[in-house]
């Protein structure tokens, strides 16, 4: 009787891939064939440095797509950032770990943070979408994510319309790390979106500053 129910569920309401908003193919799940194939892959981690401006010594780097407005990697992002998709969040990450070889670039990390919110925010929303992308990267790399070590302790104004300078500005000194935790760990921070690495790199800062002994990224989407 239960499967009967679930069918007739299913039937009403089937699943539809978040990307293009398509039923789901016999053996789809998550992402539809079609949306796999679509994914617009960003090639060039050398950008993160250059974001940077040699700002902070990173170890290695991985971007996974290329953000374009109302372009599939917007609709992806959309659903993680802001409808709580932990399945999807997950999937990208694991994704992005097994594309141009980063399981191995990043396979003497030692430790996987999520860039935190700001609290009064994480209540707003209730989840961290960075956390939902970390955790599809520690079960390809087999490694912890630390949800508690980083803390963002100051509200940033928006970014919008501010130079560059002051984009730095506005996020310098707004994170907080627990010292004993990080002394000599290899750090790979993640986050769901870079433009200008401004929230990135003060979160390196404050992770370095704490003792650990190296910095990576890896970022889900750029529009550089």
């Amino acid at each position: 009787m239960k499967n009967l129910i679930s069918d007739f569920v299913d039937i009403l309401y089937p699943a539809l891939c978040p990307g293009c908003g398509n039923v789901y193919a016999s053996g789809e799940e998550i992402l539809c064939s079609s949306c796999e194939m679509d994914l617009p892959l960003f090639n060039n981690e050398q950008v993160v440095e250059n974001i940077l401006g040699g700002r902070v010594l990173i170890k290695s780097a991985a971007i996974f797509l290329k953000f374009y407005a109302g372009g599939l990697t917007q609709k992806l992002l959309h659903q993680v950032k802001y409808k709580n998709n932990r399945q999807l969040g997950e999937y990208l990450g694991m994704e992005m770990m097994m594309t141009n070889d980063n399981a191995i670039r990043f396979g003497d990390i030692d430790l996987i943070i999520p860039v935190p919110l700001h609290e009064d925010k994480l209540k707003q929303r209730g989840y961290n979408q960075s956390e939902l992308i970390a955790a599809g990267i520690a079960r390809v790399l087999n490694k912890p994510v630390a949800t508690d070590l980083v803390h963002r302790v100051a509200k940033s104004e928006t970014q919008t319309r501010k130079s560059r300078d002051e984009r730095w500005a506005n996020v310098s000194g707004i994170f907080e790390c627990e010292d004993k935790a990080l002394s000599g760990k290899n750090v790979l921070l993640v986050d769901d979106v870079i433009t200008t690495g401004a929230t990135m790199e003060s979160c390196a800062e404050a992770v370095l500053g704490a003792g650990a002994e190296s910095i990576s990224f890896a970022v889900l989407a750029t529009a550089m």
